[in-house]
């Protein structure tokens, strides 16, 4: 049984279209689906964004199926390095916290090197080309270029997102192997438009996004780019997760 983490539905929704038998999980504290890769019996949980309720989510997840062999952080990342376009693969090799851009990270976790070879040599015979390096989970949506370099240059880290250091962290306490796989969403000098008008499902508030595009009606026209470089990034990362899951565990 394989643990997979996203914050929300339409970062997997390419992949989940490569799944066979999906259905409702059947614990109402937990949202997501049950479904089949092969032979490999996949759970994928749905955190919502932020470091908070992704740890609820994986504390519940751990406590419901103690028997996971693998967990997986997956999702979309902002790149904190030139070095990374939106689509591009990123498999961590160590996970961090950080309190804000100007802080040393607060905790690391690294990923088992064994696991990490044996997924990187999946996506090299997949064709798939990947970045491995840190991924910084951050308290909160990094504004711009400025403070990603910042964030890069305390943390070493290549992209940042806000989910993975909980779910690591649950995972390691229980003994579950782990490992993160994302891609990218935006370049490092670029902001993600409206990025706190999501709710924690990743779904859009109407009134919200009116009103923030009332006070800011030149980010309407960067919309499209976005949406752009979401689906750009989800059907990557769907190829990367098809190469990395096993059929038949």
């Amino acid at each position: 049984m394989i643990l997979l983490f996203y914050a929300f539905a339409r970062e997997i929704a390419p992949f989940k279209r490569h799944l066979k038998n999906r259905r409702p999980l059947e614990h109402r504290d937990l949202r997501g689906f049950r479904a089949a890769h092969g032979e490999t019996e996949v759970l994928a949980i749905a955190t919502g964004m932020g470091l908070a309720h992704a740890r609820a989510a994986a504390l519940r997840a751990f406590d419901l199926y103690p028997d996971a062999k693998l967990a997986i952080g997956t999702g979309v990342a902002g790149a904190l390095t030139d070095g990374l376009a939106p689509g591009d693969l990123v498999l961590a090799d160590r996970v961090m916290v950080q309190h804000d851009a100007v802080t040393q990270p607060e905790r690391l976790i690294r990923i088992d090197g064994e696991l990490l070879g044996e997924l990187g040599r999946r996506l090299d015979a997949a064709g798939l080309r990947f970045a491995s390096g840190g991924m910084l989970s951050a308290r909160r949506v990094l504004s711009g270029g400025v403070e990603k370099r910042l964030a890069r240059k305390n943390t070493g880290a290549i992209a940042v997102d806000m989910e993975t250091a909980s779910i690591a962290e649950q995972a390691s306490a229980r003994g579950v192997s782990f490992t993160c796989l994302r891609a990218i969403i935006d370049q490092v000098d670029e902001e993600v438009v409206g990025a706190t008008l999501t709710d924690e499902s990743g779904e859009v508030s109407v009134r919200a996004a009116t009103a923030y595009l009332l006070r800011n009606p030149g980010d309407l026209l960067k919309l499209p780019r976005m949406m752009a470089n979401l689906s750009r990034a989800t059907r990557s990362l769907a190829a990367g997760l098809e190469a990395i899951l096993p059929g038949d565990t």
